[in-house]
């Protein structure tokens, strides 16, 4: 038998073919690989092999479908001419026949009673096929159709115009091979017809079948290499990766949705939809069916990125929608066998509403007694969705642009801004919002106010301060007011009393260095600074900002109230510091005996309680040797009042370990007794062992058994038949320590 490779190269096909005898399908004159679309290449039992030629087989238990398609459209087109040889071995031996090839003798039956298997003429497409029968009609077309492109008519011309109309004649056979290829996915009919399908209806089931499909194309012209499959005669079950995906939708634009749903092994796809909640159907794609897409450079620069993206691994169709409307899509998938799927429906979709609303037009903002100004604005046409407009306000067209007036109702025209007086000079802008949230606005129009409204506060207000000198420097954000002339600072010995000005004049920078008597004032001096327009409004006060002198005075050492200990914990209570001045706490412990303290936390004047108590819970390790703690106070110059407070306790261990011990227990018939499974964390270095007990029927728990560290499974055969019985599991952890018990596990004996 034949087992040869494939090697065409374009001159060589397009003058073989030129001479072929039988003028009637279309002639090749090229070679060029059209790979069957993923529906095909991805199928398992698929035997591909260096001459592109594919086989697929489907068992149904009472007939075995071959499908084939040979990738290259100049294999195809030279195989319609001369046909297929098509073979089957089996593991029944009386499923065989003699077939000599050359030298060599197999059992293999000759299929189609020895005649090749080649494409219908088309007067036997006319009598087999209705003339409504669309994708006979393609497959005829693509088969017998009168070529636009001959290099017989090239003969004539000159040798570059043979070269030219052979390229163009291989660019027109291999469109008509991909469209005879999709009316045979689509018809299996068709598929007979063209020679690249075959049912055996001849099997028995449960045997196992070889399949080999041989071109019988002259190697003269064309050597190509054969191929087979093996398929066990057992009904088909159609595997997950063989089923119609779920559905889902993702909005492109105001009107556009891409319905995509994962590629698989499945071929094309019908599809309907739905604007009645499935009452009726519409069909969307009447002739042609969804394929599935490979995404290039001219589906990027079409649908973008993500959309391109998404073709890799989707299947897509997009469709235009109204946006008042909810709809529903049901798809009916098929395969390269030409099987119909049920129809898949998906989920209500109704689109999301991205169109904004008619833009607002200014009328006029008329001001009245340079406090208020009366906006007034209209829209071209009303939208049915609109929800309201919002009028906003800026002291510059780049904006920000900060809300004037709340949500006022669809229906408002006009709005009187009460509030002018502190916005000053400025530009107003009106906005309208939808139900969905889109929005649109205005063009800007000024008001025509005068200016006598102050500037904003000065904000970030700091200062720095030498203790031995006596200089500080104050600075501030600039302000962001168009009209900012400059600053003024104050100060004040005290938050509550009387600032005077400070600065004497105007500050036209975001700093000031004031110099202060140490002898003469208290620890602490206060300013704020206000912020001048070019009218003289004054702007009010910054916050205002505290410095203090140093503080060379450590501060009152907290007292220790008591020490207790509860089970695993160490509670320590402390007194407050009595100085205001404390800003954190530290809190240490060491072993009686040990030279360094441990730091374990730090506390604020905000974790005391309102009786002025620090209440502080530790866990340490249990231990012979005795525990100490201390507290220290810090206040905010770095004074410290020393480790004091101290406090010593014996921490002894508790007997009880507290583990988190599942148990899980099952009957078992082989051996018979019930099984027990347990699992738990416990890293003590100790040896320790485990015990189990054990209820029947309700009664008493008794240990029945015991095991070693590290075991953690027990077959209890001692479990009396035909009762209800109940185990929990306990660690015994040495010298008097033991854990708590396990979880309950139960389980009925036969």
């Amino acid at each position: 038998m034949k087992r040869i490779s494939i090697f065409i190269l374009f001159i060589v096909a397009s003058f073989s073919m030129v001479f072929a005898q039988d003028p009637k399908p279309t002639k090749v004159v090229n070679e060029k690989p059209l790979y069957i679309r993923d529906s095909v290449d991805n199928v398992d039992d698929s035997i591909k092999d260096a001459s592109g030629l594919r086989l697929l087989a489907r068992s149904y238990g009472n007939r075995i479908v071959l499908r084939w398609a040979p990738v290259n459209s100049g294999v195809w087109s030279t195989a319609n001419n001369y046909g297929w040889n098509l073979f089957r071995g089996s593991s029944d031996d009386n499923d065989t026949s003699f077939f000599v090839d050359g030298t060599d003798t197999v059992y293999l039956l000759h299929m189609n009673d020895g005649k090749p298997v080649k494409p219908m003429s088309l007067n036997e497409m006319k009598q087999r096929f209705d003339s409504t029968n669309f994708y006979a009609g393609v497959a005829a077309q693509a088969l017998y159709g009168t070529m636009h492109y001959d290099v017989n008519k090239a003969e004539q011309g000159n040798e570059a115009d043979l070269f030219t109309v052979a390229s163009k004649q291989y660019q027109e056979q291999t469109q008509r091979q991909f469209m005879a290829y999709l009316a045979a996915e689509i018809d299996p009919e068709v598929a007979s017809a063209l020679a690249l399908r075959y049912v055996d209806t001849n099997v028995k089931e449960g045997v196992l079948y070889e399949y080999s499909l041989e071109s019988l194309i002259p190697k003269e012209i064309v050597d190509v290499l054969g191929v087979s499959v093996i398929v066990p005669c057992i009904p088909f079950k159609r595997h997950s990766d063989e089923m119609m995906p779920e559905i889902r939708f993702s909005q492109l634009d105001i009107h556009k949705v891409a319905i995509r749903w994962d590629k698989n092994k499945l071929s094309g796809y019908w599809m309907e939809r739905s604007e009645d909640n499935g009452k009726t159907w519409v069909k969307i794609n009447e002739n042609a069916p969804i394929w599935p897409m490979i995404p290039d450079s001219g589906t990027v620069a079409a649908y973008g990125d993500s959309v391109a993206s998404w073709m890799r691994d989707d299947v897509i169709f997009f469709d235009s929608l109204d946006l008042t409307k909810t709809y529903i899509y049901r798809v009916q998938a098929f395969d390269a066998f030409g099987e119909k799927l049920e129809w898949k429906k998906s989920e209500k979709f109704k689109l999301i509403d991205f169109e904004p609303p008619a833009q607002p037009l200014m009328l006029s903002v008329i001001p009245e007694e340079n406090r208020r100004c009366v906006i007034n604005w209209d829209v071209a046409y009303d939208n049915p969705d609109l929800k309201g407009f919002l009028v906003t306000f800026s002291r510059d067209l780049e904006g920000p642009w900060g809300n004037v007036s709340s949500l006022l109702p669809k229906t408002a025209r006009t709005y009187t801004d009460t509030l002018v007086y502190r916005r000053g000079r400025g530009l107003y802008r009106v906005f309208a919002v939808d139900t969905a949230g889109n929005v649109s606005f205005s063009p800007a129009m000024i008001n025509s106010i005068e200016d006598i409204f102050p500037p904003e506060p000065p904000k970030n207000v700091m200062a720095v301060n030498d203790d031995s000198s006596g200089l500080v420097l104050i600075s501030w954000d600039k302000n962001s007011d168009p009209d900012l002339l400059a600053y003024k600072v104050y100060f004040a010995n005290q938050r509550n009393h009387e600032f005077i000005e400070r600065s004497e004049g105007y500050i036209y920078g975001n700093e000031y260095f004031d110099s202060l008597d140490l002898t003469s004032l208290t620890n602490e001096i206060f300013y704020y600074v206000i912020a001048v327009d070019q009218n003289h409004n004054y702007s009010m006060p910054s916050d205002t900002i505290r410095v203090r002198f140093a503080d060379f005075i450590a501060p009152g050492a907290p007292l220790l109230q008591g020490i207790s200990q509860n089970e695993d914990t160490v509670t320590v209570r402390w007194l407050r510091s009595v100085s205001d001045d404390v800003e954190k706490y530290y809190i240490y412990r060491k072993f009686r005996e040990a030279a360094q303290w441990e730091w374990l936390a730090t506390k604020h004047s905000e974790d005391f309680g309102q009786d002025g108590v620090l209440v502080f819970v530790d866990m340490p390790t249990p231990d012979p040797k005795a525990y100490s703690y201390c507290i220290e106070a810090v206040d905010s110059a770095g004074n410290v009042s020393g480790m004091e407070g101290q406090a010593v306790i014996l921490v002894e261990e508790s007997p009880l370990v507290n583990l988190k011990i599942k148990l899980k227990a099952s009957y078992s018939k082989e051996p018979k007794g019930v099984k027990l499974e347990w699992n738990y964390q416990y890293d003590g270095k100790k040896d320790y062992y485990g015990v189990i007990f054990r209820s029947v029927d309700g009664g008493e728990f008794r240990d029945i058994a015991t095991f070693k560290r590290g075991e953690t499974s027990f077959l209890d055969v001692t479990a009396p038949q035909k009762s209800n019985v109940e185990y929990y599991i306990q660690l015994q952890l040495g010298q008097g320590r033991h854990s708590n018990p396990s979880d309950h596990a139960s389980a009925k004996t036969k």
